[in-house]
């Protein structure tokens, strides 16, 4: 997980997002991340396979939002209360050495 990433301003991050993004969930409402870094899916399938990569594909479960929602102040809000500043998009798993690949949307801009 060493890419920087492409920072991005509040108002760009819509721009980048797919129209529905998915994200993993323990417990059917709470984002589950890795802080510093948080992932985003354009689809739930995508967000299934990361999860049977990490191996807590039975932990974790993907849910779906409007790409609007995910701009929204409130959800902004609780990222910097988990202290996310990364978010990967669709991000992937090497088999070989179990490193994530993929676009990280670096999230300092919001951090106050």
């Amino acid at each position: 997980m060493s890419n920087p990433g492409l920072a991005v301003a509040h108002g760009d991050l819509l721009a980048l997002l797919p129209p529905r993004v998915w994200h993993l969930t323990s417990n059917g409402g709470d984002l589950w991340c890795r802080r510093p870094y948080s992932f985003f899916f354009s689809s739930d399938e995508n967000a299934v396979e990361f999860a049977k990569a990490l191996g807590v594909g039975g932990e974790l479960w993907p849910i779906g939002l409007d790409a609007t929602a995910v701009v929204s102040e409130e959800f902004l809000s609780s990222l910097r209360e988990l202290d996310v500043t990364r978010i990967f998009l669709d991000p992937s798993i090497d088999a070989a050495t179990g490193d994530v690949h993929g676009t990280i949307l670096r999230l300092e801009a919001l951090i106050n």
